[in-house]
């Protein structure tokens, strides 16, 4: 079982919503590929709507940990890229709601990078990251 302990700047106001890193010591490592919010046909759920996708995107990474044997507990590191970062800023918390939803207090060390598009037509989400168990 991996030891896992966030850690944030000293200092420093703590973030909320994340941590600025994470030290692992021991245990499986699982790396996570980009998941979209995809249904169980690969096809993608509420084109453009950020709320609804994140949720879906959330739900199918918290399968892929389970199937993997992790939970959202084990996750130390999220990227999660977005189409349109002002319309992620301004619904913060509904955002919170959801990921309190589908992933509990899981604050994992994080980024969020706006891109001009992501691969799958009609996803505004999408989110990789690491888990250790």
């Amino acid at each position: 079982m991996a030891e896992i302990r966030f850690v944030n700047l000293p200092g420093a106001v703590p973030p909320r919503g994340y941590s600025d890193a994470a030290l692992v010591s021991g245990g499986r490592r699982l790396v996570l590929g980009g998941h979209v919010a995809f249904d169980d046909q690969r096809r993608i759920v509420a084109p453009g709507d950020l709320l609804a996708q994140l949720r879906q995107t959330l739900r199918n990474l918290r399968g892929t940990l389970q199937a993997a044997g992790f939970t959202p507990a084990d996750l130390v590191k999220l990227k999660l890229h977005v189409t349109d970062v002002a319309a992620y800023q301004t619904q913060l918390k509904a955002i919170g709601a959801i990921w309190q939803e589908e992933l509990g207090p899981v604050y994992p060390a994080m980024i969020l990078v706006g891109v001009t598009g992501l691969f799958e037509a009609g996803s505004v989400i999408e989110i990789d990251g690491e888990a250790v168990h």
